[in-house]
């Protein structure tokens, strides 16, 4: 029953974001992926300055290792939306 329930949560989540995909205008798309300034301003702040961020808080704020590990996993995870398949363990 659980692998069931497993296969239909990932159906559902499947459906979701093809749903949500479906949705964008194609043109729009192409003339947002000719912006450059704004794709590498938005690849600088995901890659580089929040995993930094988080490295600082971890730090600053002398986390143990549970939460420090929590806070960098969740600064380093490009695509916040996704970020919680790592608590469905």
């Amino acid at each position: 029953m659980a692998g069931a329930i497993e296969i239909l949560g990932n159906a559902l989540l499947f459906l979701l974001v093809y749903g949500m995909s479906a949705t964008v205008d194609i043109n729009s798309l192409l003339a947002q992926l000719k912006n450059v300034k704004a794709l590498l301003t938005g690849a600088f702040l995901q890659f580089f300055l929040l995993p930094f961020l988080g490295f600082v808080i971890v730090k600053v704020l002398n986390l143990n290792d549970v939460l420090g590990v929590m806070i960098l996993v969740i600064t380093s995870s490009p695509g916040g939306s996704f970020s919680n398949w790592y608590v469905d363990v």
